[in-house]
């Protein structure tokens, strides 16, 4: 036999259910005279709302196990579904005081109307903050790595565009270094370099430093390296634009870079390749 607490959890769910149409229709109101670009998506997020009061009325009855897997499994799908929408996470989690405000209020009226205890209230609230604390941070996970994964596509579309092999002509092609070389960049500049030469048919291979403020002990290794490994291929490598410090540094790590012909410019390597009276037309 239900308890009489039981009963009246049951008896706020079914309160609050019968007016989740409505409570979403209010939020969806607000948020859209709040946040414009969310008018556009008022079709797909309105059936969200829908369930999401559904989810705060049925956690009012529900054990807590229970309670528990349905807003986990809700919070995850929804979470994702909205951030790949295009909404903003701050957006999403101003709806919150909507929703615990509204459902609040209704609880309200419900204890004023049946006299509920102190005792009572308290308990049907703490309910709802628990349900809405787990709503956000299960709506949150997804969420923030949908955005983490962006982000971190566009850091490696970034990091590609950072390393440019340039073909110059056949089986020649240039790589332009700018600004400084860290260690994902050094990474893909072997990766990248090693790539293009195979998949371009590169014979001659320019890596010019012109645009590198500093060469350090890390970015010498990695030069090292890319060269040995261009070398085992069956591609020529140059290098070019190093200064009088990169040259010291170079000598001071004691690393042989004498098979590796080196030009003040890169004009200088190319003329040296074969490319003088196109730089003279330039």
């Amino acid at each position: 036999m239900a308890t009489q607490t039981e009963e009246t959890l049951r008896y706020l769910t079914d309160r609050v259910l019968a007016e989740k149409e409505n409570l979403a229709a209010d939020i969806t109101e607000r948020q859209n005279h709040t946040y414009q670009n969310l008018k556009n998506l008022t079709d797909t997020l309105t059936p969200l709302r829908v369930e999401l009061v559904t989810i705060y009325a049925e956690s009012l009855s529900l054990d807590p196990i229970d309670r528990q897997n349905r807003i986990e499994k809700w919070g995850l799908e929804a979470g994702k579904k909205c951030a790949e929408l295009g909404t903003t996470l701050d957006s999403m989690l101003r709806e919150v005081p909507h929703y615990r405000n509204a459902i609040g209020e209704l609880i309200k009226e419900e204890a004023i109307k049946h006299d509920f205890s102190i005792e009572k209230l308290y308990q049907v609230l703490s309910i709802l903050d628990q349900a809405v604390n787990d709503i956000v941070y299960y709506f949150c996970l997804p969420f923030v790595e949908v955005q983490h994964n962006n982000l971190k596509a566009s850091q490696d579309q970034m990091l590609e565009m950072s390393v440019p092999v340039v073909p110059v002509d056949n089986g020649v092609a240039v790589l332009p270094l700018v600004g400084t070389i860290d260690t994902h960049r050094a990474k893909l500049v072997i990766e990248e370099s090693l790539t293009q030469c195979l998949e371009l048919n590169i014979e001659e291979f320019v890596i010019d430093l012109s645009g590198v403020a500093m060469v350090d002990t890390f970015v010498a290794q990695k030069l090292f390296q890319v060269m040995d490994s261009l070398k085992l291929i069956g591609v020529k490598p140059k290098i070019s634009g190093i200064s009088p410090e990169m040259a010291q540094t170079i000598v001071q790590l004691g690393l042989d870079f004498k098979d590796i012909p080196s030009y003040a410019t890169l004009k200088s390597a190319l003329r040296e390749i074969g490319f003088e009276r196109q730089l003279v037309r330039r």
